[in-house]
């Protein structure tokens, strides 16, 4: 197998850890791939190792727990400065993930959540000062994520249920 390239074992281990990676076990993986657990464990340590599993991200329903404000900032860095302004963009308050862009205009898509108006406010001047030229804020209702089309279902011997 090359490096940069994923056999189906691989494809159905993403596919799954996409679906639920919190309460998947290598067992159970194993037996919908038609694998060995320790296969499962061995791929997805390199799948880890070359990068192509870079973590394990927890999504939070901000709403629920009193964090009414949820935007999405679209601004602009500086293009040569945008791989650094971005690791301290993720430092400003509220800042929950951000998005480099490949363009010269609003190049950063930045998200943030806060308890109130007052605290996002904050956190803007924060990115201002940081160097980020917000052009755009817009308020977020919801996010839906799915695995990639290619990491599915096909390469699992679960059945289709849809």
């Amino acid at each position: 197998m090359g490096s940069d390239k994923l056999d189906d074992v691989d494809k159905g281990i993403l596919y799954l850890i996409q679906q639920n990676a919190r309460t998947s076990t290598t067992a159970e993986i194993a037996e919908k791939l038609g694998v060995s657990s320790s296969t499962v464990g061995n791929r997805i340590q390199k799948l880890e190792e070359r990068g192509v599993i870079s973590g394990y991200h927890l999504t939070v329903d901000y709403e629920k727990v009193g964090l009414d404000q949820h935007l999405l900032a679209i601004g602009t860095v500086p293009y040569e400065r945008r791989e650094t302004l971005s690791e301290q963009i993720l430092e400003a308050s509220g800042v929950v993930s951000v998005r480099e862009l490949l363009t010269n205009k609003q190049n950063v898509a930045i998200e943030l959540v806060g308890y109130s108006r007052k605290y996002i406010e904050s956190a803007i001047d924060e990115l201002n000062d940081i160097g980020v030229a917000i052009e755009r804020i817009e308020m977020m209702k919801r996010e839906r994520t799915q695995p990639f089309d290619d990491f599915g279902k096909q390469y699992t011997n679960e059945e289709d249920t849809g």
